[in-house]
């Protein structure tokens, strides 16, 4: 996973959409002098020309892996295989920002190395036998090793004492850290499988794990499954039938076990630093003073394995010879004990400690329809549809905390809430009444624009969610002689996204929503709804109320039918993130429908004497 690197303020995306329509940034990114050509006159962001010329991130991956597969055949019953493997990657970076950048105007140059190692080893012992000329049974007994270590070396350089000579010895402002990380797993496993008639299945497994990541009390952790399937088209009433060609149920439950990252469960010392999110901040070793300080987050030394209880049935359905087959399932999970990093009193010296926090609850219906439509010598058309609903809700939090933070900048932010879908969105919201309707102001003594919503920031409340309300996929396989045709269509249906770029550019007048902006106003400073475009009022949708003194929505009930027009003064304001507009404003629906790919071939075997098959 390749995480962000350099500064926010340096992207080309945002120079570009941050610019007015009417600056032109390919008209030059540097001055004769040297210094940069940007909208604002050097304030602001940088000239997306001056990025892609200036501003240079390269990045190097070395990996080499290597195998060693043995397979002994003991007896005709018994079976020893060994599995090992290892793969080693170099990942390496280099990040210079040249003197005159918006996001670090000094110069900035930074270098970084990532060794890492992962050895994987498994071994197995497969049994097989025919207890009678019913029964069969197979058992794998098994042994996995598994090791991870990381290493990482990483030096800066700020403030450049040379123009475009990038060393790291070109400052006298550096900063150095090397990391180390590492952790191993081992396993024992055993998988029994039994048949009877193949019509009557049954498997039971067992896995037990050690892990060094997780206290020496609880580095055990044993998980066990059962499963169990049966054909019923190997009954005897109906064997050979044209209508149904297979059936089987199935029925399984089990449990499986996570572990917690390295070094979660102690407190750790990391290099001293502060920072904003935006630049690169001030890191220790700064200005040859060396500092250390403790993680902001608390281990924990009573950590347990996260728990999954997982249970499903299902059906596999064919007919007509197999021409339509039909694949259900409906499954139900449940997660106790999951790790997760949660926030505590800054009092305590640390922002956030490391817990057994929260259990969820996951079910959904998983649904897969293939048919061949058309079946003759020349043309066949065969379809494969699948289609997946699912539920995860958050069904506790581990005790005096009422949310946790997954992900977010500021506002809005993705948490887990008891009660609500994993990964909900909260946000600010505009006034609303207890029937959900937006208040529109009608106040004219108070701050807020009659005609308008009103931004409500008492408190974030949840805007949206992520999760679909269910996800498909529609493949379609053609072909006619020796051509062949595949194109597959997604589909999602459901779920919310926050286009925080589309309300920036809200604020800075480039979006197409901004084009109908022009209005005309009388002598007397109001609008001129006589010469103002007609394309350019609207009515916003809502209900005329207010904000009371003590802060709490006043609602009338009366439907707004206030023409007011979406002016530069609204976008620079509540119609935007900028402006102190509200989270929800920027919510929109996440449902697509994609094509997701196209395939063509044609195959030339029988046509060009000599070649077989291209």
């Amino acid at each position: 996973m390749n995480l962000q690197k350099g500064s926010n303020v340096s992207g080309v995306m945002l120079g570009l959409l941050r610019s007015a329509t009417t600056f032109d940034n390919s008209a030059g990114y540097e001055f004769p002098d040297g210094t940069q050509r940007n909208y604002r006159n050097g304030g602001g962001y940088d000239n997306p020309y001056w990025v892609a010329n200036n501003i240079e991130f390269n990045e190097d991956v070395n990996r080499f892996t290597g195998s060693v597969n043995y397979n002994w055949n003991v007896a005709d019953f018994f079976n020893i295989s060994y599995n090992g493997g290892v793969d080693w990657y170099n990942r390496r970076y280099k990040d210079q920002f040249k003197i005159g950048s918006r996001a670090i105007p000094t110069g900035y140059y930074a270098e970084y190395q990532a060794y890492n190692t992962i050895i994987n080893s498994d071994l197995l012992l497969n049994f097989e036998h025919d207890l009678s000329d019913d029964f069969n049974a197979k058992l794998t007994l098994g042994n996995n090793l598994y090791s991870t270590y990381t290493k990482t070396l990483f030096g800066d350089a700020t403030g450049l004492e040379i123009p475009d000579f990038y060393q790291l010895n070109n400052s006298s402002n550096n900063t150095t850290s090397a990391g180390e990380s590492e952790f191993r797993t081992m396993a024992v496993f055993a998988d029994l499988r039994l048949a009877f008639q193949d019509m009557i299945f049954l498997g039971v497994t067992g896995r037990n794990d050690w892990s060094t990541t997780m206290p020496e009390q609880n580095q055990s952790a044993f998980y066990p499954s059962v499963s169990m399937s049966f054909v019923l088209t190997q009954l005897e009433a109906l064997r050979n039938n044209d209508f149904l060609t297979f059936a089987k149920l199935r029925a399984s439950a089990a449990r499986t076990a996570n572990i917690a990252g390295p070094y979660n469960t102690s407190n750790n010392f990391v290099a001293a630093g502060t920072g904003d999110g935006w630049t690169t901040g001030v890191n220790f070793p700064y200005q040859g003073a060396t500092g250390f300080q403790l993680s902001t987050g608390l281990g924990n030394p009573d950590l347990t394995h996260e728990n999954q209880e997982t249970w499903e049935v299902g059906a596999d359905l064919r007919f007509f010879d197999n021409r339509l087959g039909i694949d259900a399932t409906y499954f139900k999970n449940v997660n106790t004990d999951l790790l997760m990093s949660v926030p505590i009193s800054a009092t305590s010296g640390f922002t956030s400690v490391f817990l057994n926090a929260a259990s969820m609850e996951s079910k959904g219906v998983e649904l897969s329809v293939r048919a061949d439509l058309i079946n003759t010598d020349k043309f066949n058309w065969s379809v494969v549809a699948n289609y997946t609903q699912l539920d995860n809700i958050v069904t506790g939090l581990a005790e005096g905390v009422d949310n946790v933070f997954l992900g977010g900048f500021t506002v809005p932010q993705v948490r887990a809430v008891v009660g609500l879908e994993y990964r909900s969105i909260f946000g600010f919201d505009w006034y609303r009444d207890e029937n959900g309707n937006v208040l529109i102001n009608d106040d004219p003594t108070d701050n807020y624009r009659d005609g308008y919503p009103m931004a409500d920031e008492r408190e974030m409340v949840p805007i949206g969610n992520f999760n679909p309300d269910w996800t498909g996929n529609i493949t379609n396989n053609l072909s006619y002689g020796n051509a062949s045709l595949s194109f597959n269509i997604d589909i999602k249906k459901g779920g919310m996204m926050y286009n925080g770029t589309a309300f920036a550019m809200n604020y800075f007048g480039v979006h197409e929503r901004t084009a109908n902006r022009e209005v005309v106003y009388t002598p007397e400073g109001t609008i001129d709804f006589d010469q103002t475009p007609a394309e350019n009022i609207v009515v916003m949708d809502g209900v005329y109320g207010r904000v009371g003194p003590d802060g709490e929505p006043i609602s009338s009930g009366v439907r707004n039918v206030t023409p007011v027009v979406e002016d530069q003064a609204w976008f620079t304001g509540q119609g935007s993130n900028f402006g102190g507009g509200p989270s929800a404003a920027a919510m929109e629906p996440a449902d697509w429908v994609r094509l997701r790919n196209v395939t063509l071939s044609y195959d030339f075997e029988d046509i060009i004497d000599g070649i077989d098959n291209i």
